[in-house]
């Protein structure tokens, strides 16, 4: 009975390895086509994608102006914002869109006379993936389009306040002798990313 039941065993592995071997082989061998295999293609799509957000940590509203002087005599003090980080992923292409920058301008509205209004975006933390660009440093900002961040190729940022580069904003004073208080303004601010 014992070899009975080892001659049975012997067989139903001898029968299965046989169903393996046809199920990986073919006639030809190769495993692209005839005999038992089959080949196909697979095309891969990378779509272009350029897309931008700015974050905060509550809101991407705020409000600059300048600090009154603490004594008689003394100037008034320029008054900075570094609340808002803007995220972006950006996928390249091989000739059609190399690399991308990211430009600001002033929207809508206008700096006060004798007042500029700055931003410098800061170098990229070590969040999200890929060669993501580099700061041009401080602009003044008008009502052109002008670029604060350069040569960003396939890349993200991370999402959310505290991830990719930070904006620094600040408002200051330029020069005493055209500045005349009105009521306060209101701007828009337009950042954009283009090959």
């Amino acid at each position: 009975m014992t070899r009975i039941l080892k001659i049975l065993t012997l067989s139903v592995v001898l029968c299965l390895c046989t169903i393996q071997s046809f199920a990986q082989g073919n006639s030809n061998g190769n495993g692209n086509g005839g005999g038992n295999g089959y080949a196909f293609g697979l095309g891969v799509n990378i779509p272009e994608v350029s897309i931008i957000a700015l974050r905060g940590n509550q809101s991407t509203s705020i409000s600059l102006g300048l600090d009154g002087p603490a004594e008689a005599g003394l100037g008034a003090t320029n008054t900075m914002d570094s609340s808002i980080w803007v995220n972006y992923t950006f996928v390249k292409g091989k000739n059609t869109r190399p690399k991308a920058k990211i430009y600001a301008k002033i929207g809508s509205g206008s700096v006060p006379s004798g007042m500029e209004l700055n931003v410098e975006a800061k170098n990229a933390t070590s969040h999200g993936k890929g060669n993501k660009g580099t700061s041009t440093g401080e602009i003044t900002l008008t009502s052109s389009d002008q670029a604060i961040i350069e040569n960003i190729k396939s890349a993200n940022t991370g999402k959310g306040a505290s991830q990719g580069h930070n904006l620094v904003y600040s408002l200051d004073l330029s020069n005493y002798n055209i500045v005349n208080y009105s009521a306060p303004v209101v701007l828009t601010i337009v950042y954009t990313i283009a090959e």
